[in-house]
């Protein structure tokens, strides 16, 4: 068979990267495409094959290749270097590479550039930047000869050997053409990249350039101006560098390049004009719209004329600063409280979906229109969002919603309070409207105006009536049946449930709004009269209120703790036996214990820590937590709920006597009457909130006892690897399942998720973010003002400051605990955590005080302490990684003030002594 030695530019067009290399494959294109490329011809793959096999080296090569490492790769590719450099272009290819110099030029002394094109090189995945040798300005027969055979060893170079080892990339074949092209003087050289690989955005392009060739660009020898520029060749910035050497023709050498000075006159000016700039663009902009994709591009300038010495793909892009998009403010300070730590696809889906049905069908209460509810189906629909596994309000469209309300600037700001974020946002859209915009909306917002103002002015029949409401449709699920029904009809049942009580969820909705504006009013209404720490006494105003069933569990657990002390062998046996095997041993010898710790599951047994997690495992299916509580009470004669009552019933009396007084001095007995019924509505509110809240769990173990169910059936049936698998589904998938439009294996992707999820668990994320554009792409969940607050604990020191919820002061060890797995016994101890639901409150009265991360006054750690009368502090940014188990603090339950006592002696004992 014929070799073909040299192929000219216009035989090379049409043939392929595997016998051109990448190189003169994109040259082809170049040249193809009509674009100013310097004459060229390629020595193809099979000269380089024939080379080999007319001298025995192919063999030898793989031979050498097979005990390749990265510990062998310079003695190899020495080896190899070696054997190709020893033997001589066959005659017939030397023949036709005189043949090509002549055609490419006919002036026999003209210099060309000698460049590798290995196949693979320049590619999307594996670019080979910098590891193959070129050699520029090369003169006669004898030294491209020469250069073409070192270009085939340095396909075989260490650098090159040792990139394909860490790319993976096959060692058993590699290829080598080779490039001879024209070489053309240029007066200035540099690379296009027309995306920018600084800064990652796809919109600006930057351009490296130096004066001479454009190897002492690429080698670092010289220095190089950078232009930023936008896709029309407008500069948007420059770095203009002192260029003092620059490669050109070694003239002394004959051929090759050398360093040479640059003429005073140009160092410091930029390399390239305004017009060379925009003229490189515009065929950049070209080039990258007829791959479809950005491209690194060298070039050179000679006489003013500009030629293109290579284009390749950009095969990787930083994520951008900032990425293209609106800016989404994420936040969890509040509803951290429902979902903390890692949630579970299924727990993020179902509360996503209730979510978006619940606030639409409140939407349709307060009388928006049909067209209005479908103008905000995205915002309804994207009210949380999924962080590494975290829920996070998206506060935009929590904003957004609030627009739909008259008055907003003020319910922003009783919004912000209600869900403690600790980073208000200014979002001034309201004021950006004009006139006629604002009138347009004026109908709808006087209509919801009415729709809240006719719900609160019947808001005691309307918690009534949901109340009833609830406790038929939660009866209509035959719980202790679930077992012996199939998969559909469990989903039928779930179906039912979002029916019957997700898309009739909206009095707990509305009254959360009362609560919001009655805190409101009655803040400012204290404010107003002068009233020092108005946030304590507006907490000590809040205690005491009779009818709150989040405090009922507790008390119960404090009944029957009492009755325990009363029979020396159960407190004994409750002491000193596992919690876990507690209620097998009461069923045996103490069945009237037995039968109301049976009571207290049925009634209380979905309250539990993170109850609102349908992963979450509650007394129902393990009621050690229940009897870890009971120990805790047992250990503590002086808990009584009585007591706890009286000293709440004097807080809220002092706290009335200075409100009071404070508000008829200021506002004289219209005043007072005035604030009396804010009050009462505020604490009617919050009353009805707390004991929706707690239909809400008993909804959730509802549809927890479902799902597990679900799994159950799943996991028998082999659709998922075990039954727990069921929380790494989403209900959309369960929907798809049930009704055949599923799209993938449910076992594959549960498994997945729980593998991403586990990783998630070791992650930390702020409470507070921004992201721009696509959330999961090139973002970064940083808190913005980090630095601001390290500088201010930094300033803290020993003393940090958060919210006080209920007073008094406590000096005390501190007891860590984030899970029920946690050492429960507090014994009079300060509990520290990031956050609380309301599974957490039988755990308070063993506490000396609280002291928790995130919340706010009306967040539930903080409702639960004022009804027990426990001292508590919240919204102390970062206390769980500043304090250690069992460190001593001091909180004060009313300024908010913590002190970490040993901390504070530690420092003062490293401080040197002065004489």
């Amino acid at each position: 068979m014929n070799t073909t030695w040299i192929l000219t530019q216009e035989d090379a067009s049409a043939r392929g990267e595997s016998e051109l290399g990448g190189k003169a494959w994109q040259l082809a294109w170049l040249s193809r495409n009509g674009m100013p490329v310097p004459p060229w011809s390629v020595l193809p793959v099979q000269a380089f094959e024939a080379f080999l096999d007319a001298h025995g080296l192919r063999n030898t090569l793989d031979g050498l290749l097979e005990g390749l490492t990265p510990d062998t790769a310079g003695n190899i590719a020495t080896e190899i270097r070696g054997h190709i450099l020893a033997h001589p272009l066959p005659e017939a290819g030397k023949a036709a590479l005189t043949e090509a110099l002549s055609r490419l030029s006919g002036d026999p002394e003209a210099p060309f550039a000698v460049r590798s094109s290995v196949v693979g090189e320049d590619a999307e995945n594996a670019s080979f930047a910098g590891q193959m040798d070129s050699f520029l300005y090369q003169r006669g027969l004898d030294a491209i000869e020469q250069s073409v055979r070192e270009v085939w060893a340095s396909a075989f170079g260490e650098r090159a050997l040792l990139y394909r080892l860490r790319q993976n990339l096959p060692l058993d074949h590699i290829r080598c053409a080779v490039v001879v092209q024209r070489m053309i003087d240029g007066q200035v050289s540099g690379v296009l990249f027309t995306a920018h690989p600084v800064n990652g955005r796809r919109d600006q392009a930057l351009v490296s350039a130096c004066w001479g060739a454009g190897e002492g660009l690429v080698s670092g020898h010289c220095a190089a101006d950078e232009f930023t520029l936008d896709h029309d060749g407008n500069l948007l910035g420059s770095q203009i560098s002192h260029k003092d050497v620059a490669l050109r023709f070694d003239a002394d050498a004959g051929q090759g390049t050398c360093e040479q000075p640059v003429p005073e006159a140009d160092r410091d000016r930029p390399c390239l004009t305004p017009e060379q700039l925009r003229q490189l663009m515009r065929l950049g902009r070209t080039i990258a719209a007829l791959r479809r994709r950005p491209q690194d591009i060298e070039f050179t300038f000679a006489e003013g004329r500009l030629w293109l010495l290579q284009t390749r793909p950009i095969t990787a892009l930083p994520a951008p600063e900032r990425p293209k998009g609106e800016r989404i403010v994420w936040d969890n300070s509040n509803i951290q409280e429902s979902y903390c730590g890692v949630t579970t696809p299924l727990t993020f889906s179902f509360a996503r979906r209730a979510y978006a049905t619940v606030y639409e069908q409140t939407m349709r209460v307060l009388g928006l229109s049909d067209r209005t509810i479908a103008a905000h189906r995205d915002m309804l629909d994207n009210m949380l969002g999924l962080i590494k596994g975290r829920v996070y309000y998206n506060i935009n469209n929590w904003y957004r919603g609030l627009t739909l309300l008259p008055g907003f600037e003020t319910n922003k700001e009783a919004m912000e309070r209600m869900m403690g974020l600790q980073d208000p946002v200014d979002f001034v859209q309201e004021t950006q409207l004009t006139p006629w915009q604002k009138l347009a909306r004026l109908p709808a917002k006087i209509r919801a105006l009415l729709g809240l103002l006719l719900s609160f002015a019947v808001m005691e029949r309307k918690v009534a009536a949901f109340r009833s409401h609830f406790e038929t449709a939660y009866r209509s699920i035959p719980r202790d049946r679930l077992h012996t029904l199939e998969f559909a009809e469990l989903k039928a049942l779930a179906d039912q449930l979002d029916e019957r009580l997700l898309r009739r969820w909206t009095t707990p909705i509305l009254n959360d709004f009362y609560v919001m504006m009655s805190n409101q009013q009655v803040h400012k209404m204290l404010a107003r009269a002068g009233i020092e720490q108005v946030e304590a006494v507006q907490n000590n105003l809040m205690a005491g209120e009779e009818g709150i069933e989040s405090t009922e569990p507790t008390k119960f657990l404090m009944r029957l703790a009492d009755s325990i002390r009363q029979d020396p062998e159960l407190r004994e046996r409750l002491l000193n036996t596992a919690p876990e095997h507690m209620l097998d041993i009461l069923q045996q010898g103490w069945p009237d214990i037995h039968a109301r710790c049976l009571e207290y599951i049925e009634r209380y047994g979905d309250r539990t820590m993170g109850e609102l997690k349908l992963e979450s495992v509650t007394l129902r299916q393990d009621p050690a937590f229940m009897f870890s509580v009971l120990r805790n009470f047992v250990l503590r004669d002086d808990l009584s709920a009585d007591a706890l009552a009286r000293n709440e019933a004097q807080l809220r009396k002092d706290a009335e006597q200075t409100a009071l007084k404070a508000i008829r001095r200021q506002s004289g007995e219209r005043g007072v009457k005035r604030f009396r019924k804010a009050l009462a509505r505020l604490r009617a509110a919050v009353k009805h909130r707390e004991n929706m809240r707690l239909a809400r769990t008993r909804m959730f173990g509802l549809y927890r006892d479902l799902y597990r169910e679900m799994g159950e059936r799943l996991a028998e049936a082999g659709a998922l690897r075990q039954a727990d698998d069921i929380f790494y589904v989403t209900v959309e998938e369960l929907d798809a399942w049930m009704n055949g439009t599923s799209v993938g294996a449910l076992a594959e992707t549960a498994a997945a998720r729980r593998e991403q999820f586990a990783r998630w668990e070791d992650e930390e994320l702020p409470h507070h973010f921004y992201t721009w554009g696509p959330v999961y792409h090139h973002n970064t969940y940083v808190y913005p003002h980090a630095d601001a607050q390290a500088e201010a604990a930094a300033a803290q020191g020993d003393h940090l400051k958060g919210i006080g919820c209920f007073p008094g002061v406590v000096e005390k060890p501190v007891r860590l605990i984030f899970s029920p797995q946690d050492e429960l016994n507090l014994d009079g101890q300060i509990l520290c955590t990031v956050r609380t639901d309301p599974g957490w409150a039988p755990l308070f009265p063993t506490a000396g005080g609280l002291l928790i991360e995130r919340g706010s006054t009306l967040s539930h750690s903080a409702v639960v302490a004022r009804e027990l009368g426990i001292p508590a502090v919240v919204n102390v940014p970062g206390i769980t990684q500043r304090i250690r188990d069992g460190e001593r603090v001091r909180l004060d339950g009313g300024s908010g003030d913590v002190w970490l006592l040993d901390q504070a002696e530690a420092t003062t004992a490293q401080e040197p002594a002065h004489a």
